[in-house]
């Protein structure tokens, strides 16, 4: 989400803090890409005020899950 939205939205690392005194029900939503298909910043969020953050990507959930799987972010993968 950051990378298409040039930063203005956040991706945030999950984190949960149970209380055993009340149940809790979590519910997962994943999104991703066409396999191929490039992933960027649109051009209409892009200007001289807020210039370019990301490169556009291909195959950034593979990307992701490999640094994630090391306990790292991939996000810097993409930066300009």
């Amino acid at each position: 989400m950051k990378i298409m939205t040039n930063g203005i939205f956040k991706s945030l690392v999950h984190r949960v803090v149970t209380s055993s005194d009340r149940e809790r029900i979590s519910v997962a939503v994943f999104y991703t890409t066409e396999v191929n298909k490039e992933c960027g910043t649109d051009d209409d969020l892009i200007n001289e005020e807020r210039p370019r953050l990301f490169k556009k990507v291909k195959h950034y959930a593979a990307i992701h899950l490999a640094y994630y799987q090391q306990g790292q972010r991939a996000l810097h993968t993409a930066k300009v």
